[in-house]
């Protein structure tokens, strides 16, 4: 397990440490980040075929033209595939080094009319579109499988009691199935904000030129189809000189989805810690050590409270970039490409760490109901029984509960002795509250008091998971036929020479 096949820890752990565990936590230490336009090449070979199309079909380019820039775009592809085609940096970017090749390739009477009608403006920001959108559709897939995981794991947890905390104190039992219903609604608001990023996404720039269109009889209608896009960005100067928005809208997505992904990695840090033992991580989620043989550590979460601060900055630094700049193009722009691809690039995986984390940890239901016994965690919901069983103002029964914590004394629990005296003592009857009384105690039946919509009782958190379940679908339903309207525009451009020009 460790040695020169892997990591120098884990001989302790009775499972090998996950692959994508050892990646996500090494990160840029030892992997190449890829050149960002690498990265655009897929989608700058499609907005490449789209636009030779529609230059074809209103009659721009002839027939021939169309050919030979289609033959020499899909054997860029597979040279590209293939490993034989890198980019030359002497050549500036991807739109230029595309041009070069089909140039080289087909002569310059082919390839010096791909550019005909556009800019490398408008270029890069229908690639990057393009981009984001295919970027966020696979985190939309990501984040269903972990809330899927949530919720498969709530559904056998609805009954499982564990204190609730405030400013990391103890405060009022709750359930781990409530625990975990918080992280799923807090996705879905994350699910939300992708769908809105991908709807911003799908508005065609392409044919906005460098900001001020183009004298060419161009059909920017018929390139939005051609790349699935919902509809044109019809302004053509807005449509270069928002460049950075998008860029930055994306952004937010990450960092709020991060931010609540940095809430989960702490609180299972902290419930897997051995002095607390209310949970325990799969042995392929923890690492280890070059230096201390016995250790467990949740690498993993904090990888994820690091990458979470980053991509905080980075998003910042999005909405700094383009203040001062005058209407229009302007070069400042081009540094939000590399903000946005380090920002899916780092936090792509982790919706999928962590679902894996969860779904291979071990829940120690004792422990955490033996949890239950400290922290005095029933005083709440005692002083709210008292005031509804006698009819008094929550303070007076705020104060009786407080009593009754400290004539508890060390006992962790508001005991019936207490309660009565503290009750007693306050001049009121102590028939009335038999019922609450017997049950104070008990954390199972504290926690099954609070009912109403949204609270940890049982009943309430099952119908949270189904109402959860149901936002879910209805979050990510859009994903798979836009994948589908996608796939069919990119085959089109791909296949229109062989069946459409015969």
């Amino acid at each position: 397990m460790s040695g020169a096949g892997g990591p120098v820890w884990g001989k302790h752990l009775a499972a090998k440490p996950a692959e994508a565990l050892v990646r996500f936590c090494s990160g840029r230490d030892v992997t190449v980040v890829p050149m960002a336009d690498a990265e655009l090449l897929p989608y700058d070979l499609w907005t490449n075929r789209a636009h030779a199309i529609m230059l074809h079909r209103q009659g721009i380019l002839g027939r021939e033209v169309l050919i030979g820039l289609l033959s020499a775009l899909g054997a860029l592809e597979a040279d590209w595939r293939a490993g034989r085609f890198v980019l030359d940096p002497a050549r500036e970017d991807v739109h230029s080094n595309v041009e070069a090749y089909v140039s080289q390739r087909e002569g310059s009477e082919v390839g010096g009319r791909l550019h005909t009608g556009r800019s490398r403006n408008d270029q890069v920001v229908c690639d990057t579109r393009l981009f984001v959108r295919e970027a966020c559709l696979d985190l939309a897939e990501s984040l269903h499988q972990l809330m899927t995981v949530l919720l498969d794991q709530a559904r056998l947890h609805v009954e499982t009691v564990i204190p609730g905390f405030s400013h990391m104190q103890p405060a009022m039992v709750t359930t781990w199935a409530h625990w975990l219903c918080s992280y799923a609604q807090a996705l879905c608001r994350d699910l939300e904000r992708l769908r809105l990023a991908i709807d911003l996404s799908g508005r065609n720039p392409l044919g906005a030129a460098a900001g001020f269109g183009t004298s060419w009889p161009i059909d920017r209608e018929l390139t939005a189809e051609l790349l699935a896009f919902d509809r044109v960005e019809t302004n053509t100067l807005d449509a270069v000189g928002s460049r950075w928005e998008l860029e930055w809208q994306v952004g937010t997505v990450y960092a709020a989805m991060m931010t609540h992904l940095s809430t989960v990695a702490q609180d299972l840090v902290q419930l897997s810690h051995p002095y607390w033992g209310m949970i325990a991580l799969d042995d392929a989620y923890v690492t280890g050590s070059s230096i201390m043989p016995q250790k467990r550590n949740p690498d993993w979460a904090e990888v994820i409270r690091g990458k979470t601060a980053w991509i905080g900055g980075m998003t910042a630094g999005l909405l700094g970039v383009p203040k001062g700049g005058m209407s229009g193009y302007n070069r400042d722009t081009q540094v939000t490409k590399y903000l946005l691809l380090d920002i899916v690039r780092e936090c792509q995986p982790a919706p999928v760490i962590v679902g894996s984390v969860i779904d291979t940890m071990t829940v120690d239901v004792e422990a955490m109901r033996v949890r239950t016994d400290q922290g005095y965690l029933a005083a709440a919901d005692f002083a709210d029984r008292l005031a509804q069983a006698l009819a008094l103002p929550f303070r007076s029964c705020y104060d009786i509960a407080a009593v009754a914590v400290r004539y508890a004394g060390k006992s962790g629990t508001i005991t019936q002795a207490a309660a009565v005296r503290a009750v007693e003592e306050a001049g009121h009857p102590i028939d009335p509250l038999k019922t609450i009384l017997a049950d104070l105690t008990d954390p199972h039946r504290v926690v099954s008091w609070r009912i109403h919509t949204g609270a940890p009782a049982p009943e309430a958190v099952r119908r949270q998971i189904e109402s959860l379940q149901a936002e879910l679908e209805r979050l990510t339903g859009y994903v798979g036929p836009l994948r589908k309207r996608i796939e069919a525009a990119r085959q089109r451009c791909n296949d229109y020479a062989a069946t459409e020009l015969g």
